[in-house]
């Protein structure tokens, strides 16, 4: 099953990736990102830095929608985690079945021309119009929370601020 649907630009990391394995009893990870998947060596890191007893899977937008829907019908708990908010629009886009129907904002890195969030999330404008998109349109719950015990913000807490 999967539990979450995280964007976070650092994808797997240490502490705050504990804090979600633990919240969410994660035993299963799947990265979606292009450049880890087509990288060799970076994709074997990825793979390789799995705590023991969790599997880490990492594919490219284009090879995720079949282990996602294997990973939908399974007993393990799958946290599905991905860079930026582009990529959950694809990925409901891909699996319009897609649970749970929530997508956890993390961090997202400033680049020119993102607008704050919250401290250390930053949207673009095409980022924005997505997750406005997502929530308004296919009545998606797009939340922005680094990690669980965090505050958290729905888009209607922050839409004020970037539209």
């Amino acid at each position: 099953m999967i539990s979450l649907i995280r964007n976070d630009d650092r994808l797997i990391h240490g502490q705050c990736m504990t804090r979600l394995v633990q919240h969410f009893k994660l035993n299963h990870i799947i990265v979606v990102d292009d450049m880890t998947a087509t990288n060799a060596i970076l994709k074997m890191v990825f793979e390789k830095s799995a705590m023991p007893g969790m599997k880490i899977d990492v594919f490219t937008h284009q090879d995720c929608v079949q282990p996602i829907k294997e990973a939908m019908n399974d007993n393990q708990s799958t946290m599905v985690v991905f860079r930026f908010p582009t990529t959950a629009k694809v990925l409901f886009d891909s699996i319009p079945e897609l649970e749970p129907k929530s997508v956890m904002v993390g961090p997202c890195q400033m680049r020119d021309g993102c607008k704050t969030v919250q401290n250390g999330t930053y949207l673009s404008d095409e980022e924005i119009k997505v997750v406005q998109e997502l929530v308004e349109e296919r009545h998606i719950d797009v939340y922005f929370q680094t990690i669980p015990d965090m505050p958290r913000y729905s888009w209607s807490d922050v839409k004020a601020k970037l539209l």
